[in-house]
């Protein structure tokens, strides 16, 4: 942190990963509080998280909004855009097709548990491919951190196969991610 005589500032680059996302979901929590029970702020930057302290905070760490989810559903989101944002193979812009080849489950899991599985040496060339990346991903996840499985490589599988992503089903299992695996 640094600043003037009477304030100082704080610099979001120079902070530690852990430290960052805990202040970004903090300032979530306000947003989400902020939606759900609105009150007049004449500072958008309060305490309670505006929508301004959440944009800002998302523009500077150069994450993609999704203004058409949720405040829950994009806190995630942008959660795990920050979580994989170090994984070149992997892009997060939603909860359907992000996560069709498996790489975004793997990587999310990765970064709490890097020495479980060489992320490089993942391929997405075919259905066994995906499948295999799922069923890495579920099972370390489950393995070291108690991630329910209630979403399985064969459900992914499935919903890929048809074309037919159910969103809320990779929200509620990335939600159980972040439950599990935040605080490690």
């Amino acid at each position: 942190m640094v600043g003037g005589k009477d304030r100082p500032t704080l610099k979001l680059k120079d902070m530690e990963e852990k430290h960052l996302h805990n202040l970004f979901l903090k300032n979530m929590s306000g947003l989400i509080e902020e939606v759900k029970n609105p009150t007049p702020r004449l500072n958008p930057n309060s305490a309670c998280g505006g929508m301004a302290t959440h944009a800002g905070l998302a523009l500077e760490l150069g994450i993609t909004r999704k203004k058409s989810l949720s405040p829950q559903m994009e806190a995630i989101l942008i959660w795990c855009q920050c979580r994989t944002r170090e994984y070149d193979t992997v892009q997060i812009r939603d909860f359907t097709q992000s996560w069709a080849n498996g790489l975004a489950f793997a990587a999310l899991i990765h970064n709490f548990f890097p020495n479980a599985f060489d992320f490089r040496a993942l391929k997405v060339d075919t259905p066994q491919d995906r499948m295999k990346n799922y069923e890495l991903a579920f099972a370390t996840g489950e393995k070291f951190a108690g991630v329910p499985d209630f979403l399985t490589a064969e459900d992914m599988g499935g919903m890929v196969q048809e074309n037919r992503i159910d969103p809320k089903m990779i929200f509620s299992y990335v939600q159980e991610v972040y439950r599990m695996c935040n605080e490690l």
